[in-house]
């Protein structure tokens, strides 16, 4: 199983999720409980799916940072800090510190009206690479940057409609460490359409500069503008 789960797990889990109190401050502590919320004007969102994360602490920052730290946590986590409804012109700016010890993405990240999924656009990653896996169907250029295009399709037991996860990889990808950049995602967009891939973003909900990690452990300290 890798982090292509994540919009399957989202969506199982949302109602649960909003059920969590609105603007609720988070703490540095073990197991930083799920919540999502608003944080010096940032819409921020933070889930685990319980599975031994008895080391991964989320921490909302001045501004648009927050840090993500986990150590040996087993299933999926992610967190981080952008807007609480998407948009399809949106640039993201991003800079800070993403340290991954095996599977994890930095990324900005929404969902699909249509076809019904998710997007990403990866920045950088850990040991996994998704388009190891999936045929690349194109390469878009934005801000300067080489992107493999992948769409995973997936077929989950019991949902409709079949579900498309549509992915930019920086390639190569920024190196773990320090990182900075811009996302353009209207370029991504339209790069996309020039593959055949017509994704529209649904504005009704939110999108996030993400940190992302599945049964490993690392650091991300990230700020977003």
């Amino acid at each position: 199983m890798q982090l292509v789960s994540l919009l399957i797990t989202t969506l199982l889990s949302a109602s649960a999720s909003l059920a969590s109190p609105a603007g609720s401050k988070l703490v540095s502590r073990a197991s930083t409980p799920n919540s999502y919320g608003v944080s010096n004007g940032f819409y921020y969102r933070w889930w685990t799916d319980g599975q031994g994360h008895s080391n991964a602490t989320y921490t909302n920052g001045p501004g648009g940072s927050y840090t993500v730290d986990w150590t040996n946590s087993q299933g999926d986590l992610y967190g981080g800090k952008g807007w609480a409804t998407s948009s399809p012109t949106r640039v993201a700016h991003y800079e800070g510190t993403f340290q991954p010890n095996g599977n994890a993405y930095l990324s900005l990240y929404g969902l699909n009206k249509s076809p019904y999924g998710d997007y990403r656009v990866l920045e950088s990653y850990g040991t996994y690479n998704p388009t190891d896996y999936y045929p690349i169907l194109g390469q878009v250029t934005c801000d300067g940057a080489t992107y493999d295009v992948i769409d995973i399709i997936r077929y989950p037991e019991g949902l409709e409609p079949i579900i498309h996860q549509f992915y930019s990889v920086r390639n190569p990808k920024l190196p773990n460490g320090y990182v900075e950049g811009s996302i353009d995602l209207a370029c991504h967009l339209a790069g996309w359409a020039s593959l055949g891939l017509n994704v529209e973003v649904d504005t009704a909900y939110w999108q996030v500069v993400i940190t992302e990690g599945y049964s490993s452990s690392g650091y991300s300290n990230i700020t977003i503008s």
